[in-house]
C-alpha cells in the first residue's frame, strides 16, 4: 500500500538568516520549528544567495533537519514570512505560494520608514495574487489588506493570532531580576515603568517619555524610573527632543539597548507596569509578552492592539499623555489594582498559543495544496473566460503581420521630441530640468502618454488622476497639437508635475501617438485620452499584473468604466484571437498597458486611419506573438463621444483592417465576413441590398476557395467558434409561448449584447428615446 504523499514545503529563511531579532524574527523562529516538525510535510529550506553561512548557523543551532530547495522544482509549496519571493518562484505557476503579512504600515505611513523599507513592503503586497495563500497576524491586518487589494478574495486570507514565547512567564527568582537590573543599569531598590520596542518613530516613545515625566510631576516624591528597552532604529528626533525636554527628570530615564531573550521575563516581571503607546501595530507582541509575565499593561487603543490586550489592560489614546500618566499613577498607587490587572493579563495571554498558531498554518497549507494539486497549474484566457492575470495563448500559427522589426526604425526611444526644436514647438516638464525617472523589474515605471488638442475642459482631471496614483513610480507625458483654446496654458500650469510636455502641430491622433510613444521611459506604456481619467490604483494593478512580463513583448488588457445613458457599465476586455479580425477586438485602448518590447515588435500605429488604428495595432500585436494578459480590474474611466463613437465610420475602418491584413479577399467577401461575425451586423449599412443571407453557404465557399491560405483559414476558424451552435444543443421551441415573454427575451438579449459595448448602448438608447418622442 502506497503511503500518502507529503507536500514538499520550502521555508524561506530570509528573515532568520538576517539574525536581527525583531518581532518578525520571533514569529519565524516560533513557526518554522513547529512546521519543520510537522509529519504532514516534507520540509525544505529556501536559502537566498548570500545568506548561506548565516542560514547554516541558524539551522545548526536549531537542529532543523531539512534538505535545501535550490529551485522551484524542489518544492510544492513556498512559505515566505517576509520579503518578495525570488523571481523564479514568483513566475512558476506550479508552485503554491504562501505569504505572511504583518501590516501595511509602510504603505499607509511611509514617513515611519526609510524609503527602502517602504518599497520592500509595497513590493511584498504587490507580489500577492489570487492564488497566493495569505496569512495575516490580526483581523485588523486582514481588513486593511483586503481594502488595499480588493482583487484578493477574503477566503484566501487566514488570520493566525500570534503568541508569546514559552519562556515568557512570571519570574519569581530574585537573583535573576537583580542580575538583569545590574546589567542594564537599573538601581536595585527602585520601582520602574517598562517600555520595550525598537526605538523608532512609529513606537511613539516620545509620548511615553512625556507621560512618565507627567507622572513624576504629579508624584514628585516617587522614586520611579522609566526603562526604555530595545535596539536603536530610525527617525529618533522626536524621542531625543522628549528626552532633552525631560529636564531634571532625565536622570530617571534608562535606555538599555537590545535585551537578550533570556533577560526579558525577569525584566517584564520586575516592572511596576508596561507602557506601549505605539501608533500602529499589525499585532503587537510586547504587550502580550508583558501580560504573560503578569505585568499590568497600559496600551494604545489603535490598530490591532485591542485584539491583543482586550479588557486585560488600560487602553488610552496614543497621544493622551495625561491618561497614560494617570494609568501609571493608578497602578503604582494600588497593589490591589495591580494584582487585578496582573491576573487578567495572565488569563488573556493563555488564549494565545504558538502550537495552535502553527496548527492553523499547517491545516490551511495542506487544504490549499490539495485544491491546488487538483486544478490545472496554469489559468489561460479563452472563450470560457479568464481570471485576473490570466495569459492568453500564443497564436504562432497566425504568422507575422508586420515586417521584421530588427531595423529599429521605430520607436527610437528618446527623452524629448527630435532636435532641432522648430520655432512653433513649446516644451517643458521635469525632464527639461534633468529629472529622469527609472524603473526596475520589481518596481516597473508606468508611463502615461496623453494626446490633446483644444480640450482644456477635461485635461486637468486627466492630469490629476495620474498624480493621485497609489503606485508611486509613474510618469506622464503630454503632447499638445498646437491648441488655441487655452489647453497649452493649462499644461504649463502643471509643468512641475508633468515629466515632459510639448506643443506643435501634428497630423492627427495616431500621427501624434507615433511621436509620443518613443518618449515613454517606462517598462509599461498606457495611452490615456485627455477626456478620460484613471482609477486611483490603475498603475498599481498594471505593475502587479505585468511584473513578470515587463521586459517581454506583452500587454495587459484591463477593464474600463463607461457611463452611458446614466448607467455605469464595466467594460471588461474581450478575449482577442485571430478571428477578432472579423468581430472587431472590443477592447478599450486606454485600458491597455503595453511593454516597450511590444511596440518594438509591432511598429507604429497606421496614421492613415482615423478611428480603428488602435484595433489594427492590437491585431498586429497578436500576429507578432505579443503575449496578452487579461484582467477585469477597472483602471480607467472612458468618456463616450468624439470620432471613436461614430459607429458607421468605425465599422468601415474595421473592414478596412481586414482588407489590409488579408489582401486576397474581395471587397464583397470582406462585407460578407462582416455580416457573418460582427457583433451587431450591418450597423453602418443596415439598408445594403447585397447583405449576406446564407451565411453557412458563404463561409463554406470561402473555406474551399482559400484552402491554400492557412493564416486566413485560421482566422476563419477562430471567428466561427464565436458563433458556433450545435443542433443537438438547440432548445425545443414552445409555439404557445406568449408574445410578451418573447419580447422580454429579445429585449434581454439585446441588452446583453449592447451592455458589452457601451458606445453602442448609448447610441441605441438615444435612438429608442427619439422613437418614443
Amino acid at each position: 500500500m502506497m503511503s500518502e504523499y507529503k507536500p514538499r514545503l520550502a521555508l524561506d529563511m530570509y528573515v532568520l538568516a538576517q539574525g536581527i531579532k525583531t518581532g518578525v524574527y520571533r514569529v519565524c523562529d516560533e513557526l518554522f520549528a513547529r512546521l519543520a516538525a510537522s509529519p504532514r510535510f516534507d520540509v525544505r529550506t529556501l536559502i537566498r544567495e548570500g545568506d548561506e553561512d548565516r542560514a547554516a548557523e541558524y539551522i545548526e543551532a536549531k537542529g532543523l533537519r531539512a534538505d535545501r530547495a535550490a529551485k522551484p522544482a524542489d518544492a510544492d509549496i513556498l512559505f515566505s514570512p517576509f520579503g518578495v519571493a525570488p523571481r523564479p518562484w514568483l513566475d512558476d505557476a506550479q508552485r503554491l505560494r504562501a505569504h505572511l503579512v504583518y501590516d501595511l504600515i509602510a504603505i499607509h505611513r511611509p514617513d515611519y520608514f526609510t524609503p527602502e523599507a517602504s518599497a520592500e513592503v509595497r513590493g511584498i503586497i504587490a507580489s500577492l495574487d489570487e492564488e497566493t495563500v495569505i496569512f495575516a497576524i490580526s483581523e485588523h491586518t486582514r481588513e486593511e489588506l483586503l481594502a488595499y487589494r480588493p482583487d484578493l478574495r477574503p477566503e484566501q486570507v487566514t488570520v493566525i493570532p500570534l503568541a508569546a514565547g514559552a519562556w515568557f512567564k512570571p519570574c519569581e527568582d530574585r537573583s535573576e531580576k537583580a542580575a538583569v537590573r545590574a546589567k542594564h543599569g537599573i538601581p536595585s531598590d527602585v520601582p520602574y515603568v517598562l517600555s520595550l520596542a525598537t526605538l523608532e518613530i512609529r513606537k511613539n516613545l516620545d509620548q511615553v517619555v512625556r507621560a512618565f515625566v507627567r507622572f513624576l510631576e504629579l508624584n514628585p516624591t516617587s522614586a520611579m524610573r522609566l526603562v526604555l528597552a530595545g535596539m536603536s532604529g530610525w527617525k529618533l528626533e522626536k524621542l531625543n527632543e522628549a528626552l532633552a525636554a525631560a529636564g531634571t527628570w532625565r536622570n530617571r530615564i534608562i535606555l538599555t539597548g537590545f535585551v537578550e531573550d533570556a533577560e526579558l521575563s525577569p525584566l517584564y516581571s520586575d516592572a511596576t507596569c508596561f507602557v506601549y503607546l505605539s501608533r500602529y501595530e499589525g499585532f503587537g507582541l510586547p504587550p502580550l509578552e508583558a501580560m504573560a509575565c503578569g505585568t499590568p499593561v497600559i496600551c494604545a487603543d489603535n490598530s490591532s492592539l485591542p485584539e491583543v490586550v482586550g479588557d486585560a489592560g488600560i487602553a488610552v489614546d496614543a497621544d493622551d499623555v495625561e491618561a497614560a500618566a494617570q494609568g501609571i499613577q493608578r497602578i503604582a498607587g494600588s497593589d490591589l489594582f495591580r494584582e487585578e490587572l496582573s491576573r487578567k493579563g495572565l488569563r488573556r495571554a493563555r488564549l494565545f498559543d504558538w502550537d495552535r498558531c502553527a496548527q492553523i498554518v499547517a491545516d490551511t497549507l495542506a487544504a490549499a495544496y490539495a485544491r491546488h494539486a487538483a486544478q490545472p497549474s496554469h489559468h489561460e484566457a479563452g472563450f470560457s473566460g479568464y481570471k485576473n492575470g490570466s495569459r492568453g495563448p500564443a497564436f504562432a500559427a497566425c504568422g507575422p503581420a508586420v515586417p521584421d522589426r530588427c531595423d529599429g526604425a521605430w520607436p527610437l526611444w528618446r527623452h524629448g521630441l527630435a532636435a532641432p526644436c522648430p520655432p512653433h514647438r513649446t516644451e517643458g516638464g521635469l525632464r527639461m530640468r534633468g529629472q529622469l525617472k527609472r524603473g526596475t523589474p520589481d518596481e516597473p515605471l508606468v508611463s502615461y502618454v496623453t494626446i490633446v488638442r483644444n480640450n482644456a475642459a477635461t485635461l486637468a482631471r486627466t492630469i490629476e488622476s495620474v498624480q493621485l496614483q497609489s503606485y508611486a513610480n509613474v510618469e506622464h507625458i503630454v503632447l499638445d497639437g498646437a491648441s488655441t483654446d487655452g489647453t497649452l496654458e493649462l499644461i504649463k500650469q502643471h509643468a512641475d508635475r508633468l515629466d515632459y510636455f510639448a506643443s506643435e502641430p501634428d497630423g492627427g491622433l495616431y500621427d501624434a501617438l507615433n511621436k509620443v510613444i518613443p518618449l515613454a521611459r517606462g517598462q509599461l506604456i498606457c495611452v490615456l485620452n485627455s477626456d478620460d481619467w484613471l482609477e486611483p490604483d490603475a498603475a498599481e494593478i498594471a505593475a502587479h499584473r505585468m511584473r513578470a512580463e515587463s521586459s517581454q513583448p506583452a500587454m495587459l488588457l484591463s477593464a474600463a468604466l463607461v457611463e452611458a445613458s446614466d448607467v455605469l457599465h464595466p467594460w471588461p476586455p474581450a478575449f482577442v484571437h485571430p478571428g477578432s479580425y472579423f468581430t472587431c477586438a472590443h477592447d478599450c485602448h486606454n485600458a491597455i498597458y503595453a511593454t516597450r518590447a511590444a511596440y518594438e515588435r509591432t511598429g507604429p500605429y497606421d496614421a492613415s486611419y482615423k478611428i480603428a488604428a488602435d484595433f489594427k495595432w492590437i491585431m498586429a500585436c497578436l500576429d507578432a506573438g505579443v503575449r496578452f494578459v487579461y484582467s477585469k480590474e477597472a483602471t480607467v474611466n472612458y468618456s463616450l463621444g468624439g470620432t471613436s463613437s461614430d459607429t458607421g465610420r468605425h465599422s468601415i475602418e474595421c473592414k478596412r483592417v481586414v482588407a489590409d491584413r488579408f489582401p486576397c479577399l474581395l471587397p464583397a467577401e470582406v462585407d460578407g465576413l462582416y455580416d457573418c461575425f460582427f457583433s451587431l451586423p450591418g450597423v453602418e449599412l443596415g439598408t445594403r441590398s447585397d447583405r449576406t443571407v446564407d451565411h453557412i453557404h458563404f463561409l463554406q465557399a470561402l473555406f474551399t476557395k482559400y484552402s491554400d491560405k492557412p493564416e486566413l483559414l485560421n482566422a476563419f476558424g477562430w471567428a466561427s467558434i464565436t458563433t458556433l451552435k450545435h443542433p443537438l444543443d438547440a432548445p425545443t421551441v414552445d409555439t404557445a409561448r406568449d408574445e410578451s415573454s418573447i419580447a422580454r427575451a429579445l429585449k434581454d438579449a439585446a441588452k446583453s449584447v449592447l451592455g458589452k459595448y457601451p458606445w453602442l448602448y448609448d447610441a441605441a438608447a438615444g435612438g429608442y428615446r427619439r422613437l418614443k418622442g
